[in-house]
């Protein structure tokens, strides 16, 4: 009896220890299946167990895994960045978003934004809503696992040029009213002007896209192409990137200063759009 029950325990080992080994295989597997080129260790670290979980539970429904924004940039902030990822499923089923959702403690502290979830069908049919997000997508992702769907979707200027007009002009709106609610208060005011600043740069882009002139993805690059697209001083959003970088908060004669800056290049860009006519060269 003793005999069969150390028989017993020693095949289970053996069998534990087989299904561990086996585990381990299909990780190391799935890591070399992942591709992160152009990512920094940092985000790496982050991000890498993040997508092993979930092509260990899920591998057969997904398409593509993506990490977007300026995570796969130069412009990544510790602090103020979060970590974006997409991921383009063959359909979106609820049990995905729950396990999703069973991660989000885990990740979410680290910094890992909630992903975008998306079927190919999805982002076919939404490319005139958000044109903006979408090019922003297409031209700065770094694929890590599948299919690169974002390669050859088409999106079109009259589209971008709507959408450009309507959130410059929101902005404007936002910045004015966030001023007056600051009333005068340094913290709110510094916060208000630096929190805005990563909202600016997809219409940029937009912008450029509309003028045939080369993207960048670095945002200082954006700010210095964009001075020679429209001959308008964007001295004032290379500041900001500073004042951000370096989480001061300056004296209310220099924050009054930056608004009106701000708001003065806001509308010259505006105007620009408003000027812009489909067809353009």
């Amino acid at each position: 009896m003793a005999f069969d029950c150390y028989l017993r325990e020693l095949l289970n080992g053996e069998k534990s220890a087989a299904l561990r080994k086996n585990r381990k295989n299909k990780g190391i597997k799935l890591m070399e299946n992942l591709k992160f080129t152009n990512i920094s260790p940092h985000i790496q670290k982050i991000a890498e167990p993040f997508f092993l979980d979930i092509l260990s539970q899920h591998k057969d429904d997904i398409i593509s895994l993506y990490i977007i924004g300026s995570a796969v940039t130069g412009d990544f902030h510790t602090v103020h960045s979060d970590i974006n990822t997409l991921i383009v499923v063959k359909d979106v089923q609820i049990p995905f978003i729950d396990f999703l959702a069973t991660l989000g403690k885990r990740y979410g502290k680290r910094k890992l934004r909630a992903p975008f979830i998306m079927t190919c069908n999805y982002i076919n049919r939404s490319l005139e809503v958000f044109p903006l997000e979408f090019l922003e997508m297409k031209q700065i992702h770094q694929l890590v696992y599948g299919e690169n769907v974002l390669k050859d979707i088409k999106i079109e200027k009259a589209d971008v040029r709507i959408q450009c007009e309507r959130e410059l002009k929101g902005k404007i709106q936002h910045l004015c009213q966030g001023y007056i609610k600051s009333m005068g208060n340094r913290t709110l005011l510094t916060n208000l002007l630096i929190n805005s600043i990563s909202g600016y740069f997809p219409i940029y882009r937009g912008i450029l896209f509309l003028y045939d002139q080369k993207i960048p993805r670095e945002r200082r690059d954006v700010i210095y192409a964009m001075q020679e697209c429209c001959n308008v001083d964007l001295n004032i959003f290379a500041k900001l990137l500073e004042l951000r970088t370096k989480n001061v908060y300056p004296p209310r004669e220099t924050l009054n200063e930056i608004f009106q800056d701000l708001y003065r290049v806001l509308e010259a860009i505006t105007k620009k759009v408003d000027e812009y006519e489909i067809g353009h060269t």
